[in-house]
């Protein structure tokens, strides 16, 4: 194999569960030990992999995920109508507390001289925000670009402020990279390339639910326009100016879609993680 190149910025999609890919893509890397970049963006749970790859726990992400489908407190639809909604990011904050804890330690001491941002969207302007998180925050951002209006709890308060899932502002962080000056970036997509989605029902409801909030009923009223610019972008391939990018993506729709997900589920779309990884490095 060819010496692989430095790539300065690494980008991570959200996609909930479907993130078992990019799980299995960071394990890739984690065992060659090719962790070059010097600037992180992740969206929801796209954020939540990059926390295992920073802290160097490989396998971490996939083991956690396969606990909160196997206990069944993690997506209840008997949980619909509660404060935590069908999915529980309360449940996901107290495992990783109890059973499958990062090794902050070592998160915090590779990250010292990295530039690393958790995406968020703020609950009454709609923009996006790039969080820096700190020890005593970093979940707390996690948890915040992850949460779902009318799936989780809805919104958490982080900086004084109301967040939610950052995917909505930025889905796929590009710009900011670029906006950064980050000269090549790598992005590890939970769609394949080619996908481009649509406003879906949630979408719909969300739009009307928020009407007394234009900024953030527009947001999921365009989101999907948002989200397929960008993909399109991503696909030209050919950068700006001396800045370029790559992307790995799925070669077809992730199992770990929904939310009725099983275990084989989800080490199928890790194990395809690893593949791409594997078949990307080949390429260079």
């Amino acid at each position: 194999m060819k010496k692989i190149p430095e790539y300065e910025a690494l980008v991570l999609e959200g996609g909930s569960l479907r993130c078992a890919f990019t799980a299995g893509v960071l394990d890739g890397f984690a065992s060659l030990g090719y962790r070059p970049f010097k600037y992180y963006y992740g969206v929801s749970a796209g954020s939540m992999a990059m926390i295992s790859f920073l802290s160097g726990q490989r396998g971490h992400f996939i083991e956690l995920s396969e606990k909160l489908i196997e206990d069944g407190k993690f997506i209840s639809f008997g949980s619909v109508m509660s404060d935590e909604g069908l999915m529980n990011l309360a449940h996901l904050a107290k495992v990783v507390h109890s059973e499958s804890p990062i090794d902050w330690n070592a998160a915090n001491r590779f990250i010292e001289d990295k530039h690393v941002h958790v995406v968020t969207t703020d609950f009454e302007t709609g923009e996006a925000h790039y969080l820096k998180p700190r020890r005593e925050n970093w979940i707390r951002s996690v948890l915040a670009s992850s949460t779902l209006p009318l799936i989780t709890r809805g919104k958490v308060k982080l900086n004084g402020r109301w967040m939610f899932d950052g995917g909505y502002a930025d889905p796929i962080p590009l710009r900011a990279a670029l906006r950064d000056g980050c000269s090549n970036t790598l992005v590890i997509r939970t769609r394949p390339t080619e996908d481009r989605v649509e406003r879906d029902t949630l979408d719909w409801l969300a739009s009307y639910l928020y009407r007394d909030n234009p900024a953030v009923s527009q947001l999921f009223e365009n989101w999907h326009l948002r989200y397929n610019d960008l993909a399109a972008q991503l696909a030209k391939n050919d950068g700006q100016g001396d800045q370029s990018w790559s992307q790995i993506a799925p070669a077809q729709p992730l199992r770990s879609e929904g939310y009725r997900i099983t275990a084989l589920d989800l080490r199928a779309d890790h194990r395809h993680g690893l593949e791409q990884c594997f078949n990307w490095l080949s390429k260079h």
